[in-house]
């Protein structure tokens, strides 16, 4: 699934205006999701972003706020029940 992000940001030192969202996911991925929930709301949210797109949290901190949660909202029906 692609997604036209809001606004551009550098990935690997390109400017990047859409990204792919997988849609399948490793245990891996679900682990290091579920792990970030005791650490809060926001790093659960980046965990879910990272996984979906591959991107660091370098990168993925650079994202316009409203493209973080659509990336985030977009992942949640590939993920097993969800994250909440």
């Amino acid at each position: 699934m692609n997604i036209q992000l809001k606004k551009p940001i550098k990935v690997n030192g390109k400017e990047t205006s859409e990204v792919t969202i997988k849609e399948e996911y490793s245990a891996g991925d679900m682990i290091r999701i579920q792990n970030s929930k005791g650490k809060g709301e926001g790093e659960a949210f980046a965990a879910v972003v990272i996984a979906a797109t591959g991107w660091d949290i370098t990168t993925v901190s650079q994202l316009n706020s409203k493209d973080f949660i659509r990336i985030n909202n977009a992942a949640q029906p590939f993920l097993v029940d969800g994250v909440e």
